[in-house]
C-alpha cells in the first residue's frame, strides 16, 4: 500500500465562533486543493450540536468547503407536527457555512424513516400531496440562495434492490411519488440541482440497472431532476474498478451529474481502508465526479455496523489518519481536464 507521513503540529484557525488550536495535518487543507480544481469537498453527517466542540467546528472550516446535516432536515426532525418547523439547527448550520465560505446541501426531504405522525396518519393522496408541497415550499423558501442543492428523495429503492421501498409515500401516491416530489421540488426551488440519494448500488448490479432504468424513465418523461448522489458506505471491499466509471458515463449520457455524498470505510484494517480511499477518490475524480462528500470526518462521531472500525480521515482526537493523506493526494495528483 501507499504510506503517508503525518506530521501533527498545532495550527490555529479563525472559525465562527473565535481562535482555537487543532492539530495540524503538516499540509495544505483538503478544501485548498479542491477549489484550485472546481471541486466541492465536503462533509455531511454533520450535527449542529457538533459545532459546540471548537476544535470539530475549526476542524470542518478548515478542511471542507461543503456541509450538509445527519437527521436534522428529516421530516420528523424539522417538521415535528403540522405548521412547527425547528428552524434553530439548520439555520445554525447554514449561518456557519456562510461565516467560512462554505455551501450546503440539503439532505432528506423524502426518506423512508423520520417521518412524523400527522404525515402517517394521512391517508387521502390529494391531502397527502398537499403536505408534500408545503413540507417542501417551507424548507426550500426558508433556505432559497443559501443551499444550492437537495437530496430530494434517499433510499427509494429496498436495500438489496428488488422494487420501491414500502413506505409511507409508496403506500399513499404509489409508485409516482418520486416523480412528484422533483417537481414539487423543482417548483420550490427552480435555480438549485435535485438528486436522488442511493445505497449499495456501486456494489450490487443488479440494484445499479434498477436505479438506472428509474432515473433514465425519468429523464424519458421530463421529471426534472439534476443527478444521483451514491451513498458510498462501504464495507471492507472497494467497489470493483472502473464501476464507478461507468455510472458517471451512463448518467452524464442522460445529461445528469453523479456525486458522492456520504462517502465512509468500514474495516478494521486501517491499510485497506486507506487504499479504499485512495482508489474511490481518485477514481471518482477522474471520472469527472465534482462533488464529494464523506459522511462525517471524525472517528468520535462515527457510527460504524462494523464493531471496532473506524471510518473516517480524522481519529477522536482529530489528528489525521492516513485516509486523510490518501484523499489529500487524490486530490493533488488530479488534474481537472473539462
Amino acid at each position: 500500500m501507499k504510506t503517508f507521513a503525518t506530521t501533527i503540529i498545532t495550527a490555529l484557525i479563525v472559525a465562527a465562533e473565535g481562535v482555537y488550536a487543532f492539530p495540524s495535518t503538516g499540509t495544505t487543507p483538503l478544501r485548498n486543493e479542491a477549489s484550485k480544481k472546481d471541486i466541492l469537498i465536503g462533509s455531511g453527517a454533520i450535527n449542529p450540536m457538533y459545532l459546540n466542540d471548537p476544535e470539530f467546528a475549526a476542524v470542518l472550516a478548515n478542511q471542507f468547503n461543503s456541509l450538509s446535516p445527519e437527521n436534522e432536515m428529516k421530516w420528523s426532525f424539522i417538521n415535528p407536527t403540522k405548521g412547527h418547523y425547528n428552524w434553530d439547527t439548520i439555520d445554525r448550520l447554514v449561518n456557519f457555512a456562510e461565516d467560512n465560505n462554505m455551501v450546503v446541501k440539503g439532505h432528506g426531504l423524502i426518506s423512508s424513516c423520520c417521518n412524523p405522525d400527522f404525515l402517517l396518519n394521512i391517508t387521502h393522496p390529494t391531502a397527502f400531496r398537499t403536505a408534500m408541497k408545503t413540507h417542501f415550499e417551507a424548507i426550500m423558501h426558508r433556505y432559497d440562495g443559501k443551499i444550492d442543492r437537495w437530496d430530494v428523495v434517499t433510499e427509494a429503492l429496498k436495500t438489496q434492490g428488488g422494487g420501491l421501498n414500502n413506505n409511507t409515500f409508496y403506500q399513499v401516491l404509489g409508485p409516482g411519488y418520486i416523480a412528484d416530489a422533483f417537481r414539487i421540488a423543482r417548483a420550490a426551488a427552480p435555480d438549485a440541482k435535485l438528486f436522488i440519494n442511493e445505497n449499495l448500488v456501486e456494489s450490487l448490479p443488479g440494484k445499479r440497472q434498477e436505479l438506472y432504468n428509474l432515473v433514465s424513465s425519468f429523464v424519458a418523461k421530463g421529471v426534472p431532476i439534476d443527478g444521483v448522489a451514491l451513498q458510498m458506505h462501504i464495507t471492507e471491499v472497494a467497489p470493483k474498478p472502473g464501476v464507478i466509471t461507468e455510472m458517471v458515463n451512463s448518467y452524464k449520457a442522460l445529461g445528469l451529474e453523479v456525486a458522492i455524498a456520504e462517502l465512509d470505510v468500514h474495516t478494521l484494517d486501517n491499510a485497506v481502508e486507506t487504499d479504499i480511499y485512495d482508489a474511490v477518490v481518485s477514481e471518482a475524480l477522474d471520472a469527472g465526479i465534482t462533488d464529494i462528500s464523506f459522511w462525517g470526518f471524525t472517528d468520535k462521531h462515527a457510527y460504524t455496523w462494523v464493531q471496532g472500525a473506524k471510518p473516517l480521515m480524522f481519529d477522536q482526537c482529530y489528528k489525521p489518519k492516513s485516509e486523510f493523506y490518501a484523499t489529500h493526494a487524490a486530490l493533488t495528483n488530479f488534474v481537472n481536464r473539462s
